[in-house]
């Protein structure tokens, strides 16, 4: 049985909406909730409609027992109090009956489910460190744990050591004689790094857990919130769009007609007789012979002067190759990307795509450690991207980028890596399926000034990848030097 572990939805609709789609692709059996299905967020009564639909068994979390009446709303703060007294005038009394008929923990066929912690559920403590985790373990028996209350994704781990380790969310196969505690994160209010709804699968037959984390409206969020007369400032994850690190690659134009006179066309003839422009075309046709000829004769000679002539110099983006790199095969087990080339023009890579914003100011130069950009005069825009490669989902379920990169004195600005997962091509370009950003606070420097970055990325590959590439990309000024970047796919 597969078992689809959510939390903390929050009266987030948008969120919920996303998580249960990815939910019902995951083929999974049952979906249980670890609590908090409403509080905090503008749509109660749509969301709590949806879950009793779909979830198939729930705990009570804190602000469900707020709402209906069984925790002293006193224990709140004053935020989160005016939004739960918002949250009763939105619900009937049907809605507060099914949340207080809801258990405090679920019992599971080697698990266990509760909204705070183990050693007393209805207070609803917070599990945040590893002390917290330890007091746990005696309260219930079961090898995997599962709690929520605390909105960021968490794992720990006790073996034959007896010491508990508070471990980075990663996808894991259950060994024995481990237990584990685990917290799938919130799908409606999340407080990790980024506005992602989060969420677990437990696979009792293939004794393993993973982590998803699925984007959602935001926007249609924002002005649900605003519609219910929230202020933005009631939900902090609005400030952690991912979409904050996507740079521009054109000026902001408006698409929308014209909608006050000063906007109009102007200089223009209101109206033209048919009959005066039969008069006007028939005297045009003598005369464009005449200047064809003329040309003609022109445009012959001139050919090999022009051919003379050296490229004018682009004034716009240059995009080296102009059209989409060719699929190619992994360059080894080791590493999935081809290596960047050990020559350039200063404006292309072989074998990889590159975007320049300002050609006139950007160039490329092959260094002993790797490749170099340099921008004059800036801040400038590039993305240097790898061709498609193409994986085998079942070997690559967890990816491992490392990259290492060399900032100069004069260099300004930032630089960020990218994975994008890519569909299958109906006609030269990949469509994109997924876009990871991979800029992590935590780096390490060594002695020679080179910044190294090592990072998993735990989410399974999302259907319907077929490629994978790297992007480079940022805005910056002065040089910045890129050494050869490694993907490795990692076995489970």
């Amino acid at each position: 049985m597969r078992y689809a572990i959510v939390s903390d939805i929050h009266a987030n609709l948008q969120a919920w909406n996303a998580v249960l789609t990815d939910i019902a692709a995951q083929r999974v059996g049952r979906i249980l909730c670890l609590g908090d299905s409403v509080g905090y967020g503008p749509n109660p009564s749509e969301v709590l409609e949806s879950v009793y639909r779909h979830v198939d068994a729930f705990c009570m979390g804190n602000h469900d027992a707020a709402v209906c009446g069984k925790l002293d709303p006193a224990l709140f703060n004053e935020r989160a109090r005016r939004l739960l007294d918002w949250t009763r005038t939105r619900l009937s009394d049907k809605a507060a009956r099914f949340l207080a008929a809801q258990p405090l923990t679920l019992a599971g066929p080697g698990f266990r489910c509760v909204h705070g912690d183990f050693t007393e559920p209805a207070a609803f403590n917070y599990i945040e460190d590893h002390a917290d985790a330890a007091r746990s373990w005696p309260a219930a028996t079961e090898p995997i744990l599962f709690t929520g209350h605390t909105h960021l994704p968490a794992l720990f781990v006790i073996g034959a050591s007896g010491a508990t380790h508070h471990l980075p969310p990663q996808d894991f196969v259950i060994e024995p004689g481990k237990r584990y505690l685990v917290n799938p994160g919130s799908a409606g209010n999340p407080r990790a790094d980024e506005a992602l709804a989060s969420y677990c699968i437990l696979d009792d037959d293939a004794g393993s857990v993973v982590w998803r984390t699925v984007p959602f409206d935001l926007d249609a969020y924002r002005a649900a919130l605003l519609a219910a007369g929230f202020a933005e400032t009631d939900t902090p994850f609005l400030e952690r769009d991912p979409r904050r690190h996507l740079s521009a690659i054109r000026e902001a134009v408006s698409f929308s007609p014209a909608s006050t006179p000063d906007q109009l066309a102007h200089g223009v003839t209101p109206v033209s007789e048919l009959t005066r422009l039969s008069r006007v075309a028939r005297r045009w046709k003598r005369i464009a012979l005449v200047a064809a000829v003329t040309g003609f004769l022109a445009g012959a000679a001139g050919l090999g002067i022009a051919r003379m002539r050296p490229p004018a110099a682009a004034d716009g983006p240059l995009i080296l190759p102009a059209s989409e790199l060719s699929a190619v095969a992994p360059t080894s087990p080791k590493n999935l990307l081809p290596a960047l080339p050990v020559s350039t023009d200063g404006a292309s890579l072989s074998g990889w795509r590159v975007r320049l914003d300002n050609p006139r100011a950007t160039t490329l130069a092959a260094m002993r450690d790797g490749i170099a950009v340099t921008v004059t005069n800036g801040p400038a825009r590039f993305r240097i991207e790898s061709p498609p490669v193409r994986i085998a989902r079942a070997d690559a379920k967890t990816l491992q980028i490392k990259v290492r990169f060399l900032k100069a004195s004069d260099f300004a600005g930032h630089a960020v890596f990218v994975i994008e997962q890519l569909g299958e091509s109906g006609s030269g370009d990949h469509p994109l399926v997924v876009r990871e950003i991979q800029d992590p606070p935590k780096i390490k420097r060594d002695r020679d000034g080179w910044t190294a970055m090592d990072r998993k990325l735990e989410n399974s590959l999302r259907p319907p990848t077929r490629f994978i590439r790297l992007a480079i990309e940022g805005e910056i000024a002065g040089t910045v030097t890129f050494a050869d970047p490694v993907l490795e796919p990692l076995t489970q």
